[in-house]
């Protein structure tokens, strides 16, 4: 009996932990307690490393995940980058609800990513008995749309320097945290080649464009990620005021270590 003592406890705090990161998603936080606990049993963790693949495109859809931390890539066949996830969302419902294979790639893009990965059947039989939950659903699909209109507009947004500027300052007001020296770090690696992906044009003329702001001191790149030495510079050059990265909570979920500027070399670039 006394050797059971520490694997109970261990087994419960497990679950414990699993319901903590399902009611912190907008998502599964809609459902009620009890059917928080009656998902677990549908639940496992899953950890990658950056590179790795969550699923392929066209993979059967057999679980959702919700990102505990880190942050994921959602990739096209092809290679065009569709979105960034971070710390509390949610991704893989659209194929569920459509009962389709993924249609899409998920890919880890940061160091370590911790992922709640939920069952298909689950989900569905939530959907199905709770209202409420439906509804967190729609809201979820919903927020997929918007990310694709976020894409629209980075691409839509003038010549490439303003393309760039609204990419970065979309990153930095998404999963960016405030170095005392007021830069900003966003703890993403991204190549040249994604950077050229995201906003249209082509490989030559973005690293020349992130050459020139490295050299005037706006940007440095790292293969953690890129630090944003003037916000203010990067403002300018979209016409409009400093958006600084908030402090709410979450931004400490994605558990990797601050990246401080001087460590990022001039050519990290992939």
């Amino acid at each position: 009996g006394t050797q059971r003592a520490p694997l109970c406890l261990s087994m419960g705090a497990v679950q414990a932990n699993i319901e903590s990161a399902l009611r912190s998603s907008p998502l599964f936080g809609a459902l009620d307690n009890d059917a928080v606990r009656a998902m677990v049993p549908h639940v496992r963790r899953r950890r990658f490393e950056r590179g790795a693949g969550v699923w392929r495109a066209g993979d059967d859809a057999s679980y959702m995940a919700l990102i505990a931390s880190g942050l994921v890539k959602i990739v096209q066949p092809g290679g065009a980058i569709i979105a960034i996830l971070g710390p509390h969302e949610t991704f893989g419902e659209l194929a569920i609800v459509a009962g389709t294979s993924y249609w899409a790639d998920a890919v880890a893009a940061t160091r370590e990513l911790d992922l709640v990965c939920v069952d298909a059947v689950a989900v569905r039989a939530a959907s199905e008995s709770s209202a409420t939950f439906a509804r967190a659903m729609n809201r979820s699909l919903v927020g997929h749309g918007r990310a694709l209109h976020e894409k629209v507009r980075i691409m839509s947004a003038g010549c490439v320097e303003r393309r760039l500027a609204v990419l970065l300052q979309h990153l930095l007001e998404r999963f960016g945290d405030e170095l005392e020296d007021g830069s900003t770090v966003v703890q993403i690696a991204l190549s040249r080649a994604e950077l050229a992906c995201l906003v249209g044009a082509t490989i030559e003329t973005t690293i020349r464009m992130m050459s020139r702001w490295h050299k005037q001191g706006i940007v440095s790149t790292g293969d953690d990620g890129f630090v944003v030495h003037s916000p203010a510079r990067l403002a300018e050059i979209l016409g409009g005021p400093v958006t600084r990265p908030d402090s709410r909570s979450d931004r400490s979920s994605t558990q990797v270590p601050a990246m401080p500027a001087r460590a990022l070399p001039s050519h990290g670039a992939r």
